[in-house]
C-alpha cells in the first residue's frame, strides 16, 4: 500500500471514529434530556401535590382573616404554613421555612401538615397558653429521631376569640413576626432556637393581646431576598417600612415588586397560578397576613 493509500485509509478510520463518537454523544445527550424532563414532570407533580395541601385562602374564623401569598423559588416549595379552626374559642396556625429548597425540603413540609392537623385533633382545647411550645417541642424530636439532616424556622400561634389573645411559640424566625395595631407597627417579642437542629430544645411559652384591629404579618426569609440593601438590618427596615404602608397583600406584593432590584417578582406567582414558563426566584417566598376581628365569616 502506498503512502497516500496508507494516509487516506488512517483518515477514513478516523472520520469514522468521530463520526461514531459523535453519533454517542447525541444518544447520551437525548437520554440525558429524557431524565432532565422526567424529573422536571415529577418536580412538577410534587409542586401540584404540595398546593393541594395548603389550606384554601383567604378563610374567616371567629372574625379573624387568614390569608398568604406563596412563591416557590422553582416547582417545589420549603416554605409552608396552615391554619384552622378548632372550635368556637380557638383558632390554630403555622407557618414554617425549612432549610433548603426543593424536594427534601418539601418531604418536611408534608410531615408538617400532617402532625399540625392530627396534634390540633388530639388537642383537648385546654392550656391554650402552652399549646405552640409543645407543638415546636413535638416537631423537634419528630426531626430529629427522623436523621433527615432538615431543621425549620417555625411560628406557631393559638387566637383565643374569647379573650382576644394570641399565645404563640417562635423558632429561631426570621424577619420577625410584625404586628400592626392603630396603625403601629411592632416586633413580637421572644426567641427560640431551630426546630430540628438541637436536642432536648425547650420553646419559649409567649403572649400577646390582640386589639379589636390588628394585622399581624409573617414573612419567610426569601422576602428579603427581593430587597435592596448590604446589610441584613438595611433590609429588615426596608420590609418594615413597606409593612407599614401596606394594608393589605396584594400592596404588599406591589411594594415589594415597586422596590427590587435583583428578583423579577412579575415571575412569582401565587400557588394556583405555577405555571412552566416562569424562571426561578433566589428563593421560596412566603408572606402570611392574620388580621380581625371585625371581619365576615
Amino acid at each position: 500500500m502506498s503512502h497516500d493509500d496508507k494516509r487516506k485509509s488512517t483518515e477514513h478510520r478516523s472520520a469514522d471514529a468521530c463520526r461514531q463518537r459523535c453519533e454517542q454523544l447525541q444518544r447520551q445527550n437525548a437520554s440525558l434530556q429524557a431524565r432532565l424532563e422526567l424529573l422536571r414532570l415529577d418536580q412538577q407533580s410534587g409542586g401540584h401535590i404540595q398546593r393541594r395541601l395548603l389550606p384554601l385562602r383567604p378563610r374567616v374564623f371567629g372574625g379573624v382573616r387568614f390569608d398568604y401569598w406563596l412563591a416557590p423559588s422553582l416547582y417545589l416549595s420549603g416554605d409552608f404554613l396552615g391554619y384552622q379552626r378548632h372550635c368556637e374559642r380557638y383558632s390554630a396556625f403555622y407557618f414554617a421555612d425549612v432549610s433548603g429548597h426543593g424536594a427534601s425540603s418539601a418531604f418536611v413540609t408534608v410531615l408538617l401538615k400532617y402532625l399540625f392537623t392530627r396534634w390540633l385533633q388530639e388537642w383537648d382545647g385546654e392550656r391554650p397558653e402552652q399549646l405552640p411550645a409543645d407543638w415546636l417541642a413535638a416537631l423537634n424530636r419528630e426531626l430529629q429521631d427522623s436523621d433527615i439532616g432538615k431543621h425549620a424556622t417555625l411560628f406557631a400561634g393559638v387566637i383565643d376569640h374569647l379573650t382576644r389573645t394570641l399565645h404563640y411559640s417562635l423558632g429561631a424566625q426570621l424577619p420577625m413576626p410584625m404586628l400592626k395595631t392603630g396603625g403601629k407597627l411592632v416586633r413580637l417579642e421572644g426567641e427560640g432556637m431551630p426546630v430540628g437542629l438541637f436536642p432536648d430544645a425547650v420553646y419559649p411559652v409567649l403572649e400577646c393581646p390582640l386589639p379589636d384591629d390588628f394585622s399581624l404579618w409573617l414573612c419567610s426569609d426569601g422576602v428579603l431576598e427581593c430587597l435592596p440593601g448590604d446589610t441584613l438590618s438595611v433590609r429588615l427596615a426596608k420590609l418594615e417600612r413597606l409593612l407599614a404602608e401596606s394594608a393589605t397583600l396584594e400592596q404588599l406584593r406591589d411594594g415589594l415588586t415597586r422596590v427590587s432590584t435583583d428578583v423579577d417578582l412579575r415571575q412569582a406567582r401565587q400557588p394556583d397560578e405555577a405555571g412552566d414558563d416562569r424562571q426561578a426566584l433566589p428563593d421560596d417566598l412566603t408572606i402570611m397576613m392574620v388580621s380581625g376581628f371585625g371581619q365576615v365569616d
